[in-house]
């Protein structure tokens, strides 16, 4: 299945619950192709619409307008939609949790929610030996190098005055998360994720380095980094489509039932559809849009409780790479 990314974003499946807050809730599987359970996936979909519409009534009818609280009310219903989203996909389409349309789906949650990536979502991100029926790029583990928060050497160093420690530092700082995403998917296309902007905006602040960064290349104890930002291959960032491979994820969701946990209120014990012959990863699929990460997310998780796992090809808690990006020593030695 390859996957097209489009730089504007779409209005369907963006719902504007009032003025500046808009919820990326999109169906990136609009037809529920290939799910074990396409019609009980849309309906769930729509079921989270028509739930929203009633929240955002009722804060209508509830809060003064133009005030915090009805502002408030309204994240509230937003943060709902986003996690009931996910629910959908472990109740109907869990056989596809590997793939880049649910790992976008977690994303939006995280994004618009404005949480620290975490691993309360189940099976995401994906883990490292995911195969059939996986995303060309691990996607979780590009969006938390993108929103890592790294440490504050650099701030320190910037206290002490001397600019040129300052500028080597931020080469430390700022090149190692895109080292990590490089070396992980370095031909895939990740406009969704406004990764091509991210990589100008980190050039032009640590191209104030008077020796071009330098001590990615003479100090290595100094960066977890092994890609120059200022010296990228020709052909990086890639611009190949992203694309999952064929099958399923897996095809026994392992016990009858999962409670599933998720920041702001939603909680549901869900039962996973059975696995139907036939279902799988096929056809074509557009991502559109740009999900654009802000580093230093400050919201908080929710939590997963489960009472059924997944066959030996997953695992309900996201164990994969994006679990974490690696350890940083931003401006160590400098």
């Amino acid at each position: 299945m390859r996957v097209s990314s489009k730089l504007f974003l779409p209005l369907i499946g963006i719902f504007v619950l009032c003025t500046g807050v808009i919820a990326d809730t999109r169906n990136y599987n609009p037809t529920g192709e290939g799910c074990v359970d396409p019609k009980g996936f849309l309906s769930c979909y729509q079921k989270n619409i028509d739930a929203a519409v009633g929240c955002t009534g009722q804060c209508n009818n509830t809060t003064p307008a133009n005030s915090a609280t009805r502002q408030n009310c309204y994240l509230g219903c937003n943060g709902g939609w986003l996690a009931s989203n996910i629910g959908c996909w472990i109740q109907s389409c869990w056989n596809q949790v590997y793939s880049c349309e649910y790992q976008m789906t977690a994303i939006n949650y995280f994004h618009d929610l404005d949480i620290v990536q975490n691993g309360n979502v189940p099976f995401y991100p994906p883990p490292d030996d995911a195969k059939t029926g996986a995303c060309s790029c691990n996607l979780g583990y590009v969006y938390s190098n993108e929103t890592i928060n790294a440490p504050n050497n650099c701030i320190n160093v910037a206290a002490n005055g001397n600019r040129e420690q300052f500028n080597s530092c931020q080469c430390c700082q700022f090149g190692w998360p895109l080292s990590n995403i490089l070396n992980v998917c370095p031909k895939s296309d990740l406009s969704i994720l406004a990764f091509p902007e991210r990589v100008k905006f980190i050039q032009n602040l640590v191209g104030k380095s008077t020796d071009t960064c330098a001590i990615l290349d003479t100090n290595p104890d100094a960066c977890v980094t092994d890609l120059q930002p200022l010296a990228l291959p020709t052909n990086m960032p890639g611009t190949e489509p992203l694309s999952n491979t064929a099958g399923n994820a897996f095809t026994d969701f392992g016990k009858p039932s999962y409670t599933l946990i998720l920041f702001p209120a939603y909680s549901s014990v869900i039962t996973p559809a059975a696995f139907k012959a036939g279902a799988g990863v096929t056809g074509s699929v557009t991502l559109g849009g740009v999900v654009s990460a802000t580093t230093g997310a400050t919201g908080t998780g929710g939590s997963v409780a489960a009472t059924g796992t997944g066959s030996a090809a997953g695992t309900p808690t996201g164990t994969g790479s994006g679990t974490a990006a690696a350890t940083s020593k931003s401006g160590a030695g400098v």
